[in-house]
């Protein structure tokens, strides 16, 4: 994934979409590529929650998991204003 793709998906990542009118109410794992999010998390530029079930130990299902961008992933799009999305 190159720099910028990474910042495009930076840029704009939040667990559920409400800017887009398109892509309103949207869940992240439903927008992006589940390789590219794991390479972003990987890398440190974001963080995703997955809760577990308390009484079950069994990971709550993917509509549940929540995503934030890191510092790392703040600076990086910080760093190139020019590959955000417009």
């Amino acid at each position: 994934m190159t720099t910028e793709q990474k910042v495009q998906i930076l840029a704009e990542i939040t667990t559920t979409n409400e800017v887009d009118p398109v892509r309103a109410g949207r869940h992240f794992t439903t927008l992006y590529d589940a390789d590219d999010l794991w390479a972003l998390e990987e890398e440190g530029l974001i963080e995703v929650n997955r809760p577990v079930h308390e009484a079950t130990g069994i990971e709550y299902s993917e509509e549940h998991w929540a995503v934030q961008v890191t510092p790392d992933g703040i600076d990086l799009v910080e760093a190139h204003p020019e590959y955000c999305p417009e």
